[in-house]
């Protein structure tokens, strides 16, 4: 495989003779008149002042002029000459990433003598952007409130961006999988799809890059030029700082403790959290940049320590755990005995460690004025992270085995060659690599096991089920150049971007078994029938059992890795034509070919049985190299010719990648590396604390199958979709308005199908068991048909073409020339999908895809980032005062209003006989058909909902089957939603969570001051992030730290009883995100 990598590579080298993908550079254009008419051979100079880089044009026939491949930013002066006209100059011309200032002027005749018209201001409102953007300065980036320092807190000023708490970030409705993220043209997102914030270093916590180093961010939703691709979500696009002729840089901190942390915000079950006891945060570095030759070659570096932690709030009886501390020292104790019995070391402490999070990061970037028509840029940037997870929960006691640190180191290289090969020809080259080292660092060897249901929630013990196994190993590799051709009225673009991945992944779950236990009652009963020597082997006192293993003979290796390599290739050809003065027309034809190098292992009996049952799949079957066509046509029109009235848009087709965990997926599960086993029947099995001991329970499930097989469809394709987009900027009474509307239909997302399981043609018409009462919408049954074979589960990947988003916006801004800045916006949201792609697991993704119907053919429904409503706005007030304006005040306020998350309520159990545990949508009874509903008692535990019905301080020792009606009866008529669709089923994320309204405030001082004739400043900040929780303890509160929640109210039984588990689930509140945070910072910048 890399001997045909290198091969693709060296071609690629020789045949291109455009790529550029995402965009790293600005550029000015224009057309020159004098009375009227073109002026020909005017010559057009650009200077960039701080560094003193020159770009020179020359005025076409039609008196057109373009320059492309500029810095971004500036301030540039730029000045137009021609002889006997007076020279017209643009001064303190600010650029903007991605996008081209028109600048363009009319000269007056003057044969007297030669003068000069300066024209001072930034370009900026002449942007020639035709679709959805945002562009962000260093200066925005800086006066930001934040504490995170990350890209999400910048990025959350477009409107089509919605922000979790967890930094996921999902455009207009979309996957946060299927955004890009570009850091100087380099691929900085989580290719591999497993990071929540899809950044590189995500799962360690970390930011992909110091904020500091930043010049300028580009958000793109639509843009219709066809360079930009590799994303169906949105784009982000950074590009950092450079040296200049002048030495400069900048010396900061920030941080904060226990005592600028909210103290308290109120529990869903009553009370309060508690105030951290100790907490501490800080993000401290250095910039330095400057000349190595003046005009010539600059440097710019830095480096960056950020460490953070908080207290574990989750301990046994605190009161943030909603765990019955009684109950869950009843099972560390008994599991303790059991270790002790069976002669194994089996480690019982809990998690109390502090939560952590370190990373340090650096760069150093070069900067080569080669001549006037040839620039260079190198830059080297390292990531390198830790961080503390899975430590515990509000629902989950963890062990100290249990928590993990993870591990994360990121190094990219990039060069870039920016050439004017003619007047009429430019060119632009770039080749990165990215180096990616991620692992989970596990604390010993020993067996998962978890107990459901004691008290509120879980008690989890040994080392997580997915993190036995687990490192990843991403190369990336990335070749572009992009060359335009100025003709007339007339921009050509003709280009290739190539990114090539190599994989090495090692992920066994369940290595030394993992052990359920559906509540406490049943691991109480399997421990005394144990220690009573009465067990019972036609009992299932387990809900599941999970083991999985290398067959050893196969790889020779218990730790096997699947490893394998992939490309996505890409052309792409546009015309932008200027039809008029005020008249733009974007359009052009991009195509996107997916390339996967290595097939998957051949499992020749699963291939047989396949053909027999006509699924024309094969586990050594790799995906076609189809091209994925993406023609987009853009508009841009000056209504009026004066930038107060433009209407612009487009359409076309995006493509994106998908996480290439999910094509990983079929390279570790063929069925003959790796043995597995997952079984809802486990009467007979036995709770073995021994990691060696596995196989004496795998061996008595060898007839319900050992192999989990991954298939995908051979023609299955990377996502895709087809974009509309409308947008009208406008000017009313000194006001800038912009009116966005984006709607976008899936023509390529994914479907996740398990083959072993089909309908039987029956219905389970009776939802509540033999006594219970028929419903008009039945659900249908389901039958594992592979049994007798060693095929346990069959996922398969193919693509749908439902699903369709809408975003509707409308933004004002208002600048003062007193200094004050004021925005608002408003966004409308509509979002639906088949399947959200939650997770990193093909079993995952299909058994958690919530369905009322046919999980194998699940229904359209709102999306796990439908987020309808959302209201954000800003105001910013910028005032120097002094003698000399030697002081500058800075005060900034952030508002934004949001929907809550979208949640679902599901059975706890498998309703349907799918094999799935857990994903069958929950159905609304009236309160005749709960009257006729049997429940078992099941454990009482006090929260607001059983206050709400039974009176404060009541208490009992079980929940009776009468008590349990009176609960459902109360929480279903008192929920807006489900009290309106009793006697229906609950559709996927058919509701939100509780509306959110988050205010963040910055204030910052600065003195100015100059030392050896070059100004300094020093600046003292303070950032406040939910302020309204500061002044209101019950303000301010959020729920969950993701898109897409989930709860089970009711576990299902199967004898047709339930159990009513609690209702009010959905008011729980994230901690840490609930509380105000506060953190001071200074800066010293020379």
């Amino acid at each position: 495989m890399q001997k045909r990598l290198l091969l693709l590579v060296m071609l690629l080298l020789v045949m291109t003779t455009s790529a550029m993908a995402q965009i790293t550079t600005s550029g000015i254009s224009g057309k020159v008149t004098s009375q009227g008419e073109d002026v020909i051979g005017a010559t057009v100079t650009a200077t960039h002042v701080p560094s003193g880089t020159v770009y020179r044009a020359v005025t076409n026939i039609d008196g057109r002029y373009t320059i492309q491949g500029m810095r971004v930013g500036g301030p540039y002066k730029v000045s137009v000459a021609y002889i006997g006209q007076k020279t017209k100059t643009f001064e303190n011309v600010t650029l903007r990433l991605g996008e081209t200032e028109d600048l363009s002027c009319s000269l007056q005749d003057d044969s007297k003598e030669l003068q000069e018209v300066v024209v001072t201001g930034s370009a900026g409102v002449n942007a020639t952007k035709t679709g959805a953007a945002t562009s962000l300065s260093s200066k925005q980036i800086a006066d930001m409130p934040s504490i995170t320092h990350g890209i999400a807190d910048v990025a959350r000023l477009n409107p089509q961006l919605t922000t979790s708490n967890n930094g996921a970030m999902s455009f207009a409705g979309t996957s946060n999988r299927y955004n890009s993220f570009m850091i100087d043209g380099a691929a900085n997102n989580d290719v591999f799809g497993l990071a929540a914030d899809g950044a590189n270093g995500g799962q360690a916590g970390a930011q992909p890059v110091s904020m500091e180093t930043i010049e300028q961010i580009q958000v793109n939703v639509a843009p219709f030029d066809v360079r930009q691709g590799g994303f169906t979500g949105g784009a982000i696009n950074a590009i950092t700082k450079s040296g200049t002729n002048v030495f400069h840089g900048s010396v900061y901190g920030f941080g904060n403790n226990q005592n600028l942390i909210g103290s308290k915000y109120p529990l869903a079950d009553g009370g309060y959290a508690p105030k951290y006891n100790k907490q501490q945060e800080y993000n401290a570095g250095i910039t330095f940049g400057g000349p190595i030759i003046k005009d010539k070659l600059f440097f710019f570096a830095n480096y960056e320590k950020t460490n953070k932690t908080y207290p574990n709030l989750y301990t046994l009886g605190s009161e943030s755990s909603a765990v019955d501390a009684a109950k869950a020292s009843d099972v560390l104790a008994k599991i303790a005995d059991l270790a002790q019995r069976q002669g194994v070391n089996y480690p019982t402490a809990l998690s109390t460690e502090d939560i952590y999070t370190r990373s340090d990061k650096g760069g150093l970037k070069l900067d080569w004025n080669i001549n006037e028509t040839n620039k260079a840029t190198v830059r080297w940037s390292i990531v390198s992270a830790s961080q503390l997870n899975n430590a515990g929960s509000r629902k989950a006691l963890n062990g100290s085995s249990y928590a993990y640190p993870f591990k994360s180191v990121t190094n990219s290289f990039i060069a870039e060659l920016q050439s004017r090969l003619s007047p009429s020809v430019a060119n632009e080259a770039r080749a990165s690599y990215v180096r990616v080292r991620d692992k989970r660092d596990i604390n010993g060897e020993y067996p998962s096991i978890s107990v459901n249901n004691v008290g509120g929630g879980s008690v989890n013990l040994g080392i997580e089920r997915s993190s036995m196994a687990n490192r990843l190993d991403q190369d990336i590799y990335t070749l572009e150049d992009n060359l335009t051709w100025y003709k007339g009225n007339h921009t050509y673009t003709f280009g290739t971007h190539n990114e090539l991945y190599k994989f090495t992944n090692l992920f066994i779950q369940d290595l030394f078994g993992s052990y359920t236990f559906k509540n406490y009652d049943a691991f109480k009963s399997y421990y005394e029938d144990y220690i009573a020597g009465t067990i019972d082997p036609a009992k299932s006192y387990l809900n599941q059992y999970r083991y999985g293993h290398a067959n050893t003979d196969v790889t020779g290796d218990p730790r096997w890795e699947a490893s394998f390599g992939a490309a996505q290739l890409s052309f792409y050809a546009q015309d932008k034509w200027d039809v008029s003065n005020n008249f733009q027309l974007t359009y052009g034809l991009r195509m996107d070919m997916p390339i996967i190098f290595d097939a998957p292992t051949a499992n020749e009996p699963f291939n047989q049985y396949a053909e027999t049952r006509g699924w024309n799949v094969k586990t050594n079957q790799k995906l076609s190299s189809t091209p994925l066509w993406s023609p987009r046509v853009g508009f841009r029109w000056d209504i009026n010719h004066d930038h107060r009235f433009i209407l612009r848009g487009g359409a076309g087709v995006f493509t994106g990648r998908i996480p290439f965990v999910w094509i990983s997926n079929n390279y570790s599960n063929t069925g003959i590396q790796l043995s597995t086993y997952n079984s809802y029947k486990t009467n007979g099995l036995d709770l073995l604390l021994d990691p060696n001991a596995q196989e004496a329970n795998a061996s008595k499930l060898k007839a319900t199958g050992s192999q989990t097989i991954n298939v995908y469809d051979r023609h299955f394709k990377f996502a895709q979709n087809l974009r509309f987009n409308l947008g009208f900027d406008f000017n009313v009474l000194g006001i800038n308005w912009t009116a966005e509307a984006i709607y976008s239909k899936t023509l390529n997302d994914i479907l996740y199908q398990n083959l072993a399981y089909e309908q039987t043609g029956k219905t389970y018409g009776q939802v509540y068991g033999s006594a219970g009462a028929p419903v008009e919408d039945n659900r249908p049954l389901f039958a594992k048909t592979t049994n007798g074979t060693p095929f346990a589960n069959i996922y398969k990947l193919s693509n749908t073409s439902k699903g369709y988003t809408v975003n509707l916006s409308l933004k004002a801004e208002k600048h003062f020339n007193f200094g004050l800045d004021l925005m608002a916006s408003y966004t409308w949201t509509r979002s639906m999908s088949v399947n959200n792609g939650g997770s990193s697991v093909a079993e995952s993704n299909w058994r958690f895809n919530y369905t009322y119907r046919n999980s194998n053919d699940p229904e359209l429904g709102h999306s796990a980032y439908n987020v309808p409503h959302r209201l954000q706005a800003s105001a910013y007030y910028h005032v120097s005062y002094g003698s000399k304006k030697e002081w500058q005040t800075t005060v900034g306020l952030i508002y934004q209003g949001r929907s809550g998350s979208p949640y679902t309520l599901y059975y706890y159990g498998d309703v349907n006989e799918d094999g799935a545990n857990g994903n069958d949508l929950f159905f609304i009874p009236t309160d005749a058909q709960i009257d006729r509903m049997r429940f078992d008692e099941t454990d009482f535990s006090a929260n607001a909902l059983t206050r709400a019905v039974f009176g404060d301080g009541f208490t009992a020792p079980k929940l009776t089957e009468d008590m349990q009606r009176q609960l459902m009866k109360y929480w279903i008529g008192h929920d807006s939603y489900m009290k309106n669709h009793r006697g229906e089923f609950y559709k996927r994320y058919a509701d939100n969570l509780a509306f959110e309204h988050h205010f963040d405030v910055h204030f910052a001082q600065k003195y100015s001051f100059k030392v050896g004739g070059q100004m300094n400043s020093l600046e003292l900040s303070f950032d406040i992030i939910n302020v309204g929780n500061l002044l209101n303890k019950d303000w301010g509160h959020t729920h969950g730290d993701g898109f897409g929640v989930y709860y089970n109210p009711v576990n299902y039984q199967k004898n047709g009883h339930y159990q009513f588990t609690g209702g009010y689930a959905t008011r729980d509140y994230s901690d840490y995100y609930s509380r105000w945070r506060g953190q001071l910072g200074l800066r010293y910048t020379f």
